[in-house]
C-alpha cells in the first residue's frame, strides 16, 4: 500500500498508468489498479468514473458476437 501511496503523490500519475494499461489493452490490470486507488482514496470521483469507463470498454471488447446462433434473424428459426 505504501508503494501505491507513493504513486498517488502526483495526481496525474495514476491516470497515466491507467492510460498506458488501457492502451496496451490490459483491462483487468487497469480495473485492479483503479480498485486500489479507490480503496486508498474513497472520495476520488475521477477514479470511480475511470473505473466505470474501463469496465464498459472491457465489456464491449469481450462481447461474443457469435453467441446468438440465428445471425440472419430468420423468423422461422426463432
Amino acid at each position: 500500500m505504501e508503494k501505491l501511496r507513493d504513486n498517488l503523490s502526483e495526481e496525474t500519475n495514476y491516470k497515466e498508468k491507467i492510460s498506458r494499461l488501457v492502451g496496451e489493452q490490459k483491462f483487468g490490470e487497469a480495473i485492479n489498479y483503479l480498485h486500489q486507488v479507490i480503496d486508498y482514496d474513497k472520495d476520488n470521483t475521477q477514479a470511480k468514473v475511470l473505473l466505470e469507463q474501463v469496465k464498459k470498454i472491457n465489456q464491449f471488447q469481450s462481447r461474443d458476437i457469435f453467441a446468438q446462433t440465428n445471425l440472419d434473424m430468420d423468423p422461422w428459426l426463432e
